[in-house]
């Protein structure tokens, strides 16, 4: 502790507050000796453009509904572009007027200096770039035409090629977006280039000073600039893409013709189609016999007619009328049995039937046994037998050349070979010339769409659809159009299958499958990434119209998946839609196995989103995958690693090394391994085992990682961000510099950092390594430069372990009090302390660097003795005991409280301060004698007086 260094320093000048770019204004800001003009103004038919030619980070944008405010820390700028834009002629079309801000002390001038532009209305948008081989910002406005705002990601302006993004610009830089497939042709030479280095240095946007140098690994990484680009591009998308989603997707049965009931069963017997005539009764006596049996069975005198029929048959003989009796017989049970059937008597009439049917001569009694018998096996569902009776009712038809009644029974035999799944019989009879002829065109086509698909060939079938297309009078048959539409999504022909599906929909939502049409059409606009909220409309749609439970419930699984996973800023709403994940009462069994998977990869990505890895891990482990496809156990192989990752991370970010070894230890073989290699992993478990001590373990993870320097990154999924995406081998050799700093060989760190820097020269890590070997080596002006110079650099900086933050905080903040630089050490802290309210809130490594930073700044401030310093101090003091309750420096601060009470004229308070201290257990004897010091000179000032 250095309570008494600073007592006879001078008096520390007013504190002010920075802004972000509190570093560079320190440090780096220069005199600039500014041109004639510094501004100019350029008009073009669809935008407005300013230039400001003055050096970078002069000048700071921000925009706020109608108003855009620039400000500056450099007062001659200030009077230059004042002057400048009072003399402009301002277009009415995007600004309404220009205000001036000032202080009125020139003390507080640099926090004052503010130009707002206030905009003709909220349509106008902003942008604002640097662009550094002119030495200008660029400032344009222009007009949403679509009256969307910035911050829903209205693209309307491209970066330029070689633009510098302001990092305290509002909003952030806009970057293409294509949302539809443009159809105008692109040059050779119109390219897009990937943006220079010195181009894109700063991609992330701050308010707080330590955003100079202090970086969260989830906010900003290292990468080359058309990596940084395309996320650009990819972070105005509210949504992550389709495999971040519910990406399990099986086939749709094929549908076949609805075989239509040739007679309703329940109110027509066979008598329909074959009508029992009255005899000639006067002919012959015989003749007259089978007129009354005929007329008892009109009657329904159904005794009296089998007794009829039983003398018919002794008087004449068993083979005489045999078709017409037994026919007589069968349709009087039917008859009679028709409103209250019995199994037993309809199955003796059935038995009747068939016997006719195969014996009987009768081309036009068979017919008819044919035709009843064709619809009662078919709505029973034997196809076999329907199948058989068929071929001979087709044979029959063509025996008789009764070219018209063989439709009835062709159709038969292609509905009973498709249910039967006999696909080669099915596309042998439909290329048969009979076929044609007496079958629809449609009709044949449809059986042939189902034989295809069935089959999976689905060339095929698209090659015959596309061939017949133009031929198909309209509305096309809904068999060709849903099995059609089927074939084009399963080859990926989205847009083709996204038409027919809707077409369907428009003409037979009254049909079954009119709820995976509807689903399909959703998914196709998902996959092809059209307009968010026109899916999630298609969704809703799918979900409401659908008839099929289990559509309807993967509707909502997909639906749940695109807003309550995918989206990326999640919002109340968002997340009460989960409730669609929970078992549907409709649902009559339980979920088939496509759809159980579903759920399954929808519920673990939930808990992955929500940041909930523990519980994810658990819900994992309960997964069937050893029964899974190996194609499907991959998927949640890679959500696997991702969660163990988001373990790791959470106990990296805590300075809980030894769990991350544990985790890692645990579950690496298990799904770590078993999908693409991830550096940064590996970066952080070996760091985890320097940071231990654990060199052996080091080493060993080292040699297994070094193996995998020359294997392909992982790339998906990746639902964590990492921290940096360097290359394997640039990681290496900074677990190699990490674990040498650990060890104190300084020697060898200096060597490294040298061969490290030559090789990483876009990487500014190596100031970071500079600086903390320069303090450790108590080098601490070339510790201050070496710091300043890695903070200064916002496009390079970067730092994995909250720990480490908290090493460079305090090897920053301890150099400039080593070095006695009071007033610097005061602005630097409290921009610090602000910075940090948040960061490392579970690190207690971090707090403790917290603690001890504001100790020193009270210190430091008590130091000066000034009464003036002591009418913040008090509250200074207060904000330090609230925040560190437990804090070692408690005695000592109190003290200094009771000091600050006094000065300030609260006597009793302090006193009160003082007497607490006299009588606390756990102040140090040091710290009583102090305050009962305090005290006796109070009791005598008093008698004095």
């Amino acid at each position: 502790m250095r309570t008494g260094c600073f007592v006879t320093m001078c008096p520390v000048k007013k504190i002010f507050k920075f802004l972000t770019f509190f570093f560079l204004s320190l440090i780096l800001l220069e005199n600039i000796s500014f041109a004639q003009s510094i501004m100019d103004q350029e008009k073009a038919s669809t935008y407005l453009r300013w230039n400001f030619f003055t050096g970078r980070d002069q000048l700071q944008f921000n925009k706020k509904g109608n108003k855009v405010v620039i400000k500056t820390l450099n007062n001659d700028l200030y009077k230059n572009l004042k002057e400048e834009l009072a003399s402009l002629k301002i277009d009415q079309s995007y600004i309404k007027g220009i205000n001036y801000k000032e202080s009125d002390t020139e003390a507080n001038s640099a926090s004052a200096l503010a130009i707002e532009i206030e905009l003709k209305n909220d349509n106008v948008e902003m942008f604002s770039f640097y662009r550094e081989r002119d030495k200008k910002y660029v400032v344009d406005f222009w007009m949403d035409g679509d009256t969307v705002s910035l911050n829903k990601a209205a693209i309307k302006k491209p970066i330029e090629e070689d633009q510098v993004v302001d990092v305290t610009s509002k909003p952030l830089p806009i970057v293409p977006v294509i949302t539809k497939a443009p159809k105008t042709k692109v040059k050779k030479n119109q390219a897009n280039k990937p943006a220079s280095k010195e181009d894109l240095v700063s991609i992330v946007k701050e308010d707080k000073i330590l955003s100079s140098f202090i970086v969260d690994p989830n906010k900003v990484v290292v990468k080359s600039d058309k990596e940084i680009l395309a996320e650009e591009v990819e972070s105005k998308k509210p949504y992550r893409d389709f495999r971040y989603g519910a990406t399990f997707i099986w086939d749709y049965d094929p549908i076949a013709p609805a075989y239509k009931e040739v007679v309703n069963l329940k109110t027509k017997i066979p008598e329909i189609f074959y009508p029992i005539a009255n005899r000639s009764f006067k002919k012959s006596e015989q003749e007259a016999h089978l007129q009354l049996t005929i007329n008892l069975y009109r009657k329904k005198k159904w005794g009296l007619m089998y007794k009829s029929i039983k003398l018919f048959q002794q008087k004449y003989g068993m083979e005489k009328e045999w078709e017409l009796v037994e026919f007589i017989k069968a349709n009087a049970i039917l008859r009679e049995n028709i409103e209250t059937p019995n199994p037993e008597l309809f199955k003796n009439a059935f038995s009747i039937l068939s016997t006719l049917s195969e014996k009987s001569e009768n081309y036009e009694l068979k017919k008819a046994i044919y035709k009843y018998l064709l619809t009662f096996y078919m709505a029973k569902g034997e196809h076999l037998k329907t199948l058989q009776l068929s071929k001979n009712y087709y044979a029959g038809t063509r025996d008789n050349f009764d070219f018209e009644e063989s439709a009835i029974p062709a159709e038969a035999m292609l509905n009973s070979l498709a249910k039967l799944g006999q696909i080669e019989k099915i596309q042998e009879l439909s290329q048969e010339k009979s076929m044609k002829k007496i079958l629809p065109a449609q009709l044949i086509l449809s059986y042939q769409t189902f034989s295809y698909l069935r089959s999976g060939d689905l060339t095929s079938l698209i090659a015959l659809y596309e061939k017949n297309k133009a031929s198909l009078a309209k509305p096309i048959d809904p068999v060709i159009m849903y099995n059609t539409a089927e074939a084009y999504f399963r080859v990926g022909r989205y847009n083709e299958s996204m038409a027919l599906y809707e077409d369907f929909v428009k003409n037979y939502s009254h049909e079954f499958v009119a709820s995976n049409a509807s689903l399909r059409i959703a998914l196709c606009s998902d996959l092809m990434d059209r307009n968010y909220q026109d899916t999630l409309e298609l969704y809703k749609r799918a979900i409401d119209q659908s008839v099929d439970s289990n559509v309807s419930y993967e509707a909502r699984i997909r639906y749940v998946a695109f807003r309550g996973v995918r989206k990326i800023a999640l919002d109340d709403r968002d997340l009460e839609i989960r409730i669609f994940l929970e078992q549907d009462k409709n649902l009559k069994t339980i979920p088939d196995k496509n759809l159980s998977k579903l759920l399954q990869q929808v519920r673990l990505r939930s808990l992955i989103v929500d940041g909930k890895y523990k519980e994810a891990l658990a819900y994992l482990s309960l997964l069937p995958m050893v029964t899974m496809p190996k194609i499907d156990a991959r998927v949640f192989d890679g959500d696997g690693a991702e969660i163990i990752y988001g373990i790791i991370s959470d106990f990296y970010k805590k300075s809980e090394y030894s769990q991350v070894i544990k985790a890692w230890q645990t579950y690496k073989d298990k799904y770590v391994d078993k999908v693409a290699q991830d550096p940064f992993i590996n970066f952080v478990v070996g760091s985890s085992y320097v940071k231990l001590g654990l060199y052996k373990g080091f080493d060993e993870v080292y040699a297994s990682f070094e193996k995998l320097k020359d294997t392909p990154n992982r790339t998906f999924p990746i639902w964590i961000a990492r921290g940096s995406f360097q290359k394997a081998s640039d990681l290496l050799s900074e677990l190699v510099l990490i674990k040498d700093i650990k060890l104190q060989n300084w020697d060898l760190v200096q060597k490294n950092i040298a061969v490290f820097g030559k090789r990483m020269t876009n990487y500014n890590k190596t100031n970071y390594y500079r600086g903390l070997v320069a303090f450790n080596q108590k080098n601490y002006p070339e510790a201050v430069t070496q710091f300043e110079n890695f903070f200064s650099k916002q496009d390079q900086r970067i730092i994995y372990d909250p720990s480490d933050v908290a090493d460079m905080i305090r090897a920053y903040t301890d150099s400039i009090y080593e070095l006695g630089q009071t007033d610097k050490f005061l602005k630097v802290s409290e921009a610090i302390l602000n910075d940090t309210n948040s960061f490392g809130t579970d690190n207690a490594y971090i707090q403790n660097v917290r603690e001890r930073i504001a100790y020193l700044g009270i210190e430091i401030t008590a130091g000066f003795g000034k009464k003036e310093n002591y009418m913040l101090f008090e509250k200074k003091i207060t904000d330090f005991k609230k925040a560190n309750p437990r804090s070692i420096y408690t005695g000592r601060v109190n003290y200094l409280l009771g000091q600050a009470m006094i000065i300030n004229q609260k006597v009793k308070e302090g006193r009160d301060v003082f007497t607490s201290l006299m009588n606390d257990k756990n102040t140090s004897d040091y710290i009583k004698e102090l305050a009962k010091s305090e005290l006796s000179l109070l009791n005598l000032k008093e008698k004095t007086l």
